[in-house]
């Protein structure tokens, strides 16, 4: 993971490398620029997973650095570190979805503290995007291979279910997808799947769950949300039903190195 910090004052970035206590931060690499042209050039070489940066400075603003940012690297955490206290600065960050704006002189525990938060946050994104990349490519395996709307109904309903499994899904809600009834979909599908919707449902995501939980570092929660469960402990009691064995336990016989 890789920090970049922006200030147009020497002694303040330095005083950030000397205060911080990078053994419990652990980042890949730590970046310094010194104005936002400085910024946006290494910006545009490499990845930044965050980005700690002043408001003033000689060329562009902090702020507008952090709209550059937005545009151009939508994945980069970004915190404001400034001695303006004016509301208007902090409602700007605000707008912008900073993580953080604090104010200096900070204390270097409570700049580890935000850092932490904000490598936490990065990581969580980071692979909330590797699990659904996964879940796209998995899904693929069962969705149509044109892109021709299916003609038959059961087909739309299917398709529908295998794209959507991480979004709350309703019989009334696929049904309207449809063009027909609940009841006239629920008589359909069963009597060509021999299961209700719900239960077809339930059984794609959790072979969805499956494949998910033998990637690394998927956590059983991350997987469970992904796959449209809303309840842990319902997921849980789902998933042994299906599989004969609780998603950690599967986790642990799958896991792949």
């Amino acid at each position: 993971m890789k920090l970049l910090i922006v200030d147009d004052e020497f002694f303040a970035v330095s005083g950030v490398m000397d205060g911080v206590n990078w053994e419990v931060l652990k980042f890949k690499e730590v970046l310094q620029a010194y104005s936002y042209t400085q910024a946006v050039e290494i910006m545009e070489k490499t990845f930044v997973d965050i980005l700690l940066c002043d408001i003033e400075m000689p060329d562009e603003s902090g702020l507008e650095l952090v709209e550059w940012v937005h545009e151009h690297s939508p994945n980069t955490e970004c915190i404001i570190l400034t001695c303006h206290d004016e509301f208007d600065y902090a409602r700007q960050a605000l707008l912008l979805q900073c993580l953080d704006y604090a104010l200096k002189p900070v204390r270097y525990e409570e700049l580890t503290a935000i850092l932490q938060k904000a490598q936490e946050t990065a990581a969580r994104k980071h692979q909330q995007a590797v699990m659904e990349d996964y879940g796209k490519k998995y899904l693929e395996h069962f969705a149509s291979s044109n892109d021709e709307k299916p003609a038959d109904m059961i087909e739309i309903v299917v398709d529908y279910i295998e794209k959507h499994l991480g979004e709350g899904l309703s019989v009334k809600q696929i049904a309207a997808i449809a063009y027909v009834s609940p009841d006239h979909l629920t008589r359909v599908f069963k009597k060509k799947y021999n299961q209700t919707v719900s239960d077809f449902i339930t059984e794609q995501r959790m072979k969805l769950a499956g494949e998910l939980l033998k990637q690394n570092n998927l956590t059983v929660t991350m997987v469970s949300d992904s796959v449209g469960f809303t309840n842990y402990s319902y997921f849980t009691e789902q998933f042994k039903k299906y599989y004969g064995m609780t998603p950690r336990d599967f986790q642990k016989v799958n896991r792949r190195e």
